[in-house]
């Protein structure tokens, strides 16, 4: 298991640019294929902390931030139906991105479990989750602070500068009282 939050958020970014759009590529093929490449540059870019189901200690020490993980899942897809809601196009656009955002680590998730031999040599399916030139993946603290830091980026600022206005507002109107 690695960063799946990370993979979901860019994943619903590009769904919400595309369907932002109205020209011939806002499709859910181009969401799907567009999240798929997110995912091949991302961990190309930085290998993120990856948990290793096999070995249940280390499993088992990862907990926090596997509940880090579940806990901005459920929150992202809240946010996503609350921001679809009546917009069928952009639901199934933000859906499309984010399956294939995340679909290369299912494929080499499930290939792991028929060849765990495969998982422990570093040479899975695709080759961008192959470990034999990952020398330095990020720790499971760093990969959280970069996941918070999209969640932030991704969900929170919009609602920063209302935040800020609102502030000013009711601030401007105490001095000025």
């Amino acid at each position: 298991m690695s960063d799946l939050l990370k993979h979901v958020i860019v994943g619903d970014a590009i769904g919400v640019l595309l369907s932002g759009s109205d020209g011939k590529a806002s499709n859910i093929g181009t969401a799907f294929a567009l999240g798929v490449a997110s995912h091949a540059v991302m961990d190309t870019a930085e290998p993120d902390f990856t948990v290793n189901w096999f070995n249940s200690q280390e499993f088992g020490l990862a907990g926090p931030f596997i509940a880090f993980q579940a806990g901005g899942l459920v929150f992202v897809f809240k946010m996503l139906l609350a921001e679809t809601r009546g917009d069928p196009k952009a639901f199934r656009l933000r859906i499309a991105a984010i399956v294939g955002s995340v679909i290369p680590d299912v494929i080499d998730g499930v290939y792991s479990v028929i060849n765990p031999h495969a998982w422990y040599a570093g040479q899975l399916l695709l080759p961008w989750h192959n470990r034999t030139w990952q020398v330095n993946p990020m720790p499971w603290w760093a990969t959280t602070i970069l996941s918070l830091a999209l969640l932030m980026v991704r969900y929170l600022s919009g609602y920063i500068p209302k935040a800020f206005r609102l502030l000013w507002t009711r601030i401007s109107g105490v001095v000025r009282s």
